[in-house]
């Protein structure tokens, strides 16, 4: 049976699109070249240093037209670009859906989640990014981003880092670590979306009601998943994916 969802909260900030509003028009990066499949064991350098990351680029992914792109942020340790695919399902959610996902590969597994010492994993996104933008049509108005526990940590950090390119997030089973020391200095209040087990034994729930509430008191369009019963695992049951790719694409950059 799946889980029960004790509750699903929305703060909208009131520069929000609603669903009445006009969409706003697509970026295209016009990249050509880049092909259809998925892609396991791709690599690029950063700082002397050879960085992995997955690439699925789905069938129905048309070049003549820009599509969203979402990067995946993996856990601590155990988990890679290799397994989160498994256990998210986003690859199936990107076939369905029509978008470029890519799994990064942390150093040593671990995404740094201080500023002064992420400025690699920054760089990875920023290299990352411009090369896909270059083999692929991508909507710049929805680059998104997602990640699970020490990945949800890195991609909170990363938006508030790159504001003027993330359009939205949706983090899983993570908190705010530095960031809730103080409001962010952002040029973009993109969407969050905080996606936690009522029963996470290794990030506590607490974490994400925190973030919940630092980012509505920022102004932040905000939606909050709390999963009753569910441990430090990905929201499968709860159709997490239709949820997250639902508030995604409803806050593209442009949305303020």
């Amino acid at each position: 049976m799946s889980p029960r969802i004790i509750y699903v909260w929305m703060i909208m900030a009131s520069c929000t699109i609603t669903a009445s509003a006009a969409e706003p028009k697509a970026r295209p990066s016009n990249g050509k070249g880049g092909a259809a499949g998925t892609f396991p064991d791709e690599t690029m350098e950063i700082a002397g240093v050879k960085r992995e990351y997955r690439l699925v680029v789905p069938k129905s992914v048309d070049n003549r037209k820009p599509v969203p792109i979402l990067f995946a942020f993996h856990g601590f340790l155990v988990d890679s670009k290799d397994l989160m695919p498994k256990y998210s399902q986003l690859d199936q959610l990107a076939e369905k859906e029509g978008f470029v996902l890519v799994y990064p590969n942390a150093v040593d597994k671990a995404w740094r989640i201080v500023p002064f010492l992420a400025k690699d994993d920054f760089a990875f996104f920023d290299k990352l990014l411009a090369h896909l933008c270059d083999r692929y049509n991508i909507d710049r108005n929805r680059v998104y981003l997602t990640g699970m526990s020490n990945g949800a940590f890195f991609a909170h950090l990363l938006a508030s880092q790159r504001s003027d390119v993330v359009a939205a997030i949706a983090c899983h089973s993570g908190g705010l670590g530095v960031l809730a020391r103080r409001p962010p200095q952002v040029k973009h209040k993109y969407g969050v979306m905080i996606i936690h087990g009522e029963k996470d034994s290794i990030v506590n729930v607490d974490e994400g009601r925190k973030a919940r509430d630092q980012y509505q008191s920022w102004g932040f369009p905000t939606e909050y998943l709390e999963v009753a019963g569910l441990n430090h695992l990905w929201a499968v049951n709860a159709d997490v994916n239709a949820r997250l790719w639902k508030f995604l694409k409803e806050h593209p950059l442009s949305a303020d």
